[in-house]
């Protein structure tokens, strides 16, 4: 009798410590997932530039759930989805310029070659 009065109780803390199991589980896939995602993003945005793709904007187009890493920590998705990106939006690839702002053409004066005159120099000296 005494032995079917222990086995309910070593059933529910069986069910207990399998619940408990089950949440730790869940929890670092969670967390692999996590890493994983993170690993692939940074993996992903080295290649982009080593392939001299710096612009930051290319990386928002990639759907990195898509890109998986193999074994030998190759991406594997990343290529297919670049050309796509090169058909569909080829100024993303191409190279910027930089465009300085705030100068005025007043600023764009060709400079003389000619020796500043003693009358020249001395203004200079006063604004100074």
């Amino acid at each position: 009798m005494e032995d079917t009065q222990e086995r309910p109780n070593d059933i529910a803390a069986m069910e207990a410590a399998l619940q408990k199991a089950n949440t730790e589980a869940l929890k670092h896939r969670e967390q692999r997932n996590t890493y994983r995602g993170l690993a692939t993003r940074l993996l992903a945005e080295k290649t982009l530039s080593e392939a001299g793709l710096t612009n930051s904007k290319v990386a928002k187009y990639l759907d990195f759930s898509q890109v998986t890493v193999t074994d030998t920590g190759e991406l594997e998705g990343l290529t297919e989805q670049l050309e796509a990106l090169k058909t569909d939006l080829p100024e993303l690839f191409g190279v910027t310029k930089r465009v300085s702002g705030g100068g005025d053409a007043a600023d764009k004066r060709p400079v003389s070659n000619k020796p500043k005159t003693s009358a020249d120099a001395l203004a200079d000296a006063l604004k100074s």
